[in-house]
């Protein structure tokens, strides 16, 4: 049996966390309604996926379903991207041999022995930033004063900022998401981070060194990435690869400290983490209101007939805690070695999945055990969030160890 648009209600997209379970109204949409018509805050409708298995299928069907016209930030509210082209190197946008063949240049950029040989770097930069809250002695925001820093500079060594300009590079990049900010204040900084990064593609061109730029500009395939193509791919992961990280570091952490002997384990047990990350992931799902695709034909989705030109939105956050999925999705268990779609799945999965891992297993035990007792400076009920972005988390997060002054 199917259904249509004709015969299926428009509802509001729900938008409510609590604060780290999915609004509640999933668990209802994913017996009774699992792909459903919803109306986004931007005023567009599109078709809810809200369980497991439809949004493997929606995520893995690249022949059905595109990116190019799919910006997820009109799901918040932001229509202005909506069907414009996207810019050169933003893989997110692209389909087919475009996304396909420049991301298999990438693809040894982040493989895992990539990332065992930046894993020293990544080490040594978490303890100095701890050392440096430590020896300051004060409560600090940790959302703000490292979790925010640590993906920023990792990113920086990855594409080769100079070490001069790197404190400059993070503040930037800082500056970019910092919901204090006005929103002019936020598009000044973009404004100055694509200079910067003009200007680096500009350096790597003229003088390629020993870094993810250079080696694509030096690579001797028929067709070389472009000086466009280029600065479209380092903000690209500059974006995906900062927010979304620095927001799972301060997120699990609150976690965690939210059950003390979860938080004892990953501080002494260096192997918990080895699963435990892909748990963490599975059960915060930091992109929260889905990510979007366009049907290109018309397709079907678990029982309902999705028509071509309509939109989807793949909850991600709903998937995985499907009662298919696993047994008790919503309790976190760092055993557990479930799938999950916390990364996306198919084509376009996330690409630096291994990176976050990397940066969530050094940093989050890092945390624990520099900083003995560590703990909220407010309860938990008076702790911000962000439940208006696409990446959920928190705005602020201040706090507190035994050795603090």
């Amino acid at each position: 049996m199917t259904t249509t648009d004709a015969t299926c209600p428009v509802r509001e997209l729900p938008r409510d966390r609590c604060p780290f379970d999915p609004d509640p109204a999933y668990v209802r949409l994913r017996v009774e309604e699992p792909v459903t018509r919803v109306n986004t805050p931007a005023g567009l409708d599109v078709w809810l996926v809200s369980r497991y298995e439809d949004a493997r299928t929606v995520l893995l069907d690249g022949e059905s379903f595109s990116n190019i016209d799919s910006s997820s930030s009109h799901l918040i509210g932001q229509v202005e991207q909506l069907q414009q082209p996207p810019p050169p190197g933003i893989l997110l946008r692209l389909d087919g041999e475009a996304h396909s063949s420049l991301r298999l240049r990438l693809a040894r950029e982040f493989s895992p022995k990539a990332m065992a040989r930046l894993e020293p770097y990544v080490q040594a930069l978490v303890e100095e930033h701890l050392q440096r809250l430590i020896a300051a002695g004060t409560p600090f925001d940790l959302y703000r004063d490292f979790a925010l820093t640590i993906p920023s500079l990792v990113i920086g060594e990855l594409l080769g900022v100079p070490v001069q300009d790197r404190d400059v590079f993070a503040s930037t990049t800082s500056r970019m998401v910092d919901i204090s900010l006005t929103a002019q204040e936020r598009e000044a900084a973009s404004q100055e981070m694509n200079g910067f990064l003009v200007q680096l593609v500009q350096a790597k061109f003229a003088d390629p060194a020993d870094d993810l730029l250079s080696r694509l500009i030096t690579d001797p395939r028929k067709h070389p990435v472009t000086f466009e193509e280029l600065v479209g791919l380092s903000l690209l992961l500059l974006t995906a690869g900062h927010d979304t990280t620095a927001n799972m570091i301060a997120l699990g952490t609150l976690r965690l400290l939210q059950e003390p002997a979860l938080a004892e384990r990953v501080r002494d047990d260096c192997e918990v983490l080895q699963t435990g990350i892909d748990e963490l992931v599975r059960y915060l799902t930091i992109v929260h209101y889905g990510v979007l695709r366009l049907a290109v034909r018309d397709v079907q989705v678990g029982d309902v007939m999705v028509p071509a030109g309509d939109y989807v939105a793949v909850s991600l956050e709903s998937a995985n805690r499907d009662e298919a999925l696993t047994l008790d999705p919503d309790r976190l268990d760092l055993e557990r070695t479930s799938a999950h779609v916390g990364f996306g799945y198919g084509v376009h999965q996330c690409l630096g999945q291994h990176l976050a891992r990397l940066e969530l297993r050094l940093a989050l035990p890092a945390l624990l055990r520099q900083l003995p007792g560590l703990r909220t400076v407010e309860a938990l009920p008076d702790i911000p969030f962000k439940n208006d972005m696409i990446v959920y988390g928190v705005k602020k997060l201040n706090v507190t160890w035994d050795g603090a002054r």
